[in-house]
């Protein structure tokens, strides 16, 4: 790891050497570009080999075939993180080759199916949103800890897990369709920081990203079926939330502080949630 912070002409957050393992890499379909494919690309442009993770094997293989494109290095793995035998086998086959885990980001949501007419949602789908929201998060965290672990030096890696405002915010009320996703970004936060204390000491970092209204793919589709709003709307809405003059921020400013916390440079950061909302917290 290079400290050298104040010399002059070094390269910030260059993740050379460094193994990153993307959980979340493809994306929903329709046009736009997601989060988890906006950090896998820039992680790879600053020297990360990418391990991109998907449930869908199409969206991964296109997000590897994207860096590969650009003369960056990654590979895929299909697995449902609702699965933890699914998640044991991520960090295995990391392990076994690239040798090592230095970074993962988990950035899976899913907002399960419901109806909106009667506000209501099966119970089996209840459970799976929960199951990707929240339990994924917490074995992704675990497995990937204890790769790390295995690492030398004082900072030995870095996990970044990936929620959202809905977690703090209500206006929505009781709307069934986003309950499995706010409360499993709930339980993400406090996974985020209970990881931080217990493997501080190891020199592992954990930290939250917490995004408010970004243009992603995934943020597009779901939020026009939560407010039952047709896509010009859906934009409207996340506008008026925003407090900054510019509006809902794009799936690249996630990606760059995502690779912040990723780099060498936020080595005195752990247990934080970073909010990324462009002011919408600012008044409860």
């Amino acid at each position: 790891m290079s400290t050298d912070f104040d010399r002059k002409g070094r390269k910030a957050f260059d993740l050379s050497g460094k193994v990153v393992v993307m959980v979340g890499a493809g994306q929903s379909p329709g046009p736009g570009m997601g989060n988890g494919r906006a950090i896998s690309l820039l992680a790879a442009r600053h020297g990360a080999e990418v391990v991109a993770v998907d449930l869908n094997p199409t969206a991964v293989k296109e997000t590897v075939e994207m860096i590969v494109a650009e003369g960056g290095n990654a590979y895929a793995i299909e697995a449902d993180v609702a699965s933890k035998d699914d998640c044991q086998r991520i960090f295995d086959t990391a392990m076994s080759t690239s040798g090592r885990v230095d970074g993962m980001v988990y950035s899976v949501a899913t907002n399960p199916p419901f109806d909106f007419e009667t506000n209501s949602m099966t119970v089996e789908n209840f459970n799976h949103g929960i199951n990707v929201n929240m339990l994924g998060c917490y074995h992704c965290n675990l497995f990937a800890a204890q790769c790390m672990e295995r690492n030398s030096g004082d900072t030995a890696g870095s996990i970044v897990n990936i929620s959202s405002i809905a977690s703090v915010k209500n206006e929505l009320g009781l709307n069934i369709g986003i309950m499995p996703y706010a409360l499993g970004k709930c339980g993400l936060n406090h996974i985020t920081e209970i990881a931080a204390v217990q493997y501080a000491e190891a020199g592992i970092r954990v930290n939250t990203l917490m995004l408010g209204p970004i243009n992603s793919v995934l943020a597009n589709r779901d939020s026009q079926s939560l407010f039952g709003l047709d896509a010009d709307e859906a934009t409207e809405r996340h506008n008026d939330v925003v407090k900054l003059k510019m509006g809902r921020a794009s799936v690249w400013e996630s990606a760059y502080a995502a690779l912040y916390l990723l780099a060498d440079e936020s080595r005195f950061m752990t247990g934080q949630q970073i909010r990324l909302d462009g002011g919408a917290t600012l008044v409860r």
